[in-house]
């Protein structure tokens, strides 16, 4: 089976609570997440699975404090390991919320992987999620022709990388399963965000179905040993290997992991 290297680029912080990121716990939390997107490599392809914030100061204002660095632009990351916007492939959405798609645009060579549930899901989404879908995705030289809209289970993108549906914390969501040099690493997008997710179980708070985000979990421990989420703290800039083996039910927090400690103060 054809092997890919995947790279952990962050493209800007959220401060957020807690409680967002897990279920019916953290409520007198606030904490500081890195936005991660996973640059694979392999098979003479380059792909992108989400590309992160573009208009930081638009989301700063308007719903949670948000901030990036200077290499944390979409164009500076993917300059850091080599790569061009125009050599990108193709880009797979894991979901259509800003801080995973607003960057699709920026994409003229590439051709986009989204679910149909959730393209159908962003025109018209709950109301808690309506600021979540505030931007475009398409534009005049990206438009729907662009877009794949896999209506399957078990959808092969390329030998080694699979869609999985994994809803819950939106309508149409889906995580990515890569085959790597150590095994099997799913890239979870949202379906988890800390290793909490795991080990309690707890789905993200911020869903459209709390009892399919629980399934979804399953379905992510079911189908590889590693996980990159898209909003680890514990993952390194440009990391490339050694992703974090997905916690049992029940096991040990990773030490400090219930106290993420802020890096900037968020907004009063």
């Amino acid at each position: 089976m054809q092997e890919y290297k995947v790279t952990a680029l962050k493209l800007g912080s959220l401060g957020v609570p807690k409680a967002a990121m897990t279920y019916m716990s953290g409520f007198d939390k606030s904490i500081n997440l890195p936005v991660w997107a996973a640059a694979v490599e392999g098979n003479g392809v380059k792909m992108l699975i989400d590309t992160g914030i573009r208009d930081h100061d638009k989301w700063d204002r308007e719903l949670n404090p948000c901030w990036r660095e200077k290499d944390e632009s979409i164009e500076a990351a993917l300059s850091e390991i080599g790569w061009a916007l125009s050599d990108v492939d193709i880009v797979i959405n894991s979901h259509l919320h800003y801080d995973h798609a607003e960057n699709n645009t920026s994409f003229r060579n590439a051709q986009f992987v989204v679910s149909r549930v959730e393209w159908e899901y962003a025109k018209n989404p709950i109301p808690s999620q309506v600021k979540l879908y505030d931007f475009e995705w398409t534009d005049e030289a990206i438009t729907q022709l662009n877009y794949t809209l896999v209506s399957v289970d078990d959808y092969d993108v390329l030998p080694g990388i699979r869609l999985i549906q994994t809803p819950g914390h939106s309508k149409g969501h889906q995580s990515v399963v890569v085959n790597t040099s150590q095994g099997l690493l799913c890239v979870a997008g949202d379906a988890a965000c800390l290793p909490e997710s795991f080990w309690r179980p707890s789905p993200p708070g911020g869903a459209t179905s709390i009892e399919e985000g629980f399934a979804s979990l399953e379905r992510i421990r079911n189908s590889a040993a590693r996980v990159l989420m898209n909003h680890d703290p514990n993952l390194a800039k440009y990391q490339d290997s050694d992703y974090p083996l997905i916690p049992a039910v029940g096991s040990d927090p990773l030490p400090g992991e219930l106290e993420t400690i802020p890096d900037r103060a968020p907004h009063s």
